[in-house]
């Protein structure tokens, strides 16, 4: 899918995407926290931006990858850094967030006990 990212309407989608995960995670310190947590803001971020993104269009693997490489530059670009470095580092562990994402969540099936009393 061909998108011309300097399109008014699409610099307005980056920017809504980029408020909702902002306004719902905070991002301030991402460089002083440990490896651990850092992989937790990173898939919850990843979480929120495909969200966003499924409202509007269902992108592949590799268009989500262009997708989160554009929204890294213009970030880049606004000077928002934690924000921008957050997304560089998705890209850099894609695979592993995302698969992540793509794994739907294990369901415990439970047993359901009765009592076996006859009446009689």
């Amino acid at each position: 899918m061909k998108v011309n990212v300097n399109h008014p309407s699409f610099i307005s989608f980056l920017e809504n995407v980029t408020e909702n995960i902002l306004s719902t995670i905070s991002v301030n310190n991402y460089f002083s926290l440990p490896q651990e947590n850092k992989m937790g803001v990173l898939y919850m971020v990843f979480k929120l931006m495909k969200n966003s993104v499924k409202s509007r269009a269902k992108l592949t693997d590799l268009e989500l990858i262009s997708f989160v490489t554009v929204l890294w530059k213009k970030n880049e670009e606004s000077e928002n850094y934690e924000f921008a470095a957050i997304l560089k580092d998705i890209l850099d562990n894609f695979d592993t967030v995302n698969e992540f994402t793509n794994t739907p969540p294990k369901r415990t099936t439970r047993t359901i006990k009765t009592d076996k009393t006859n009446n009689g």
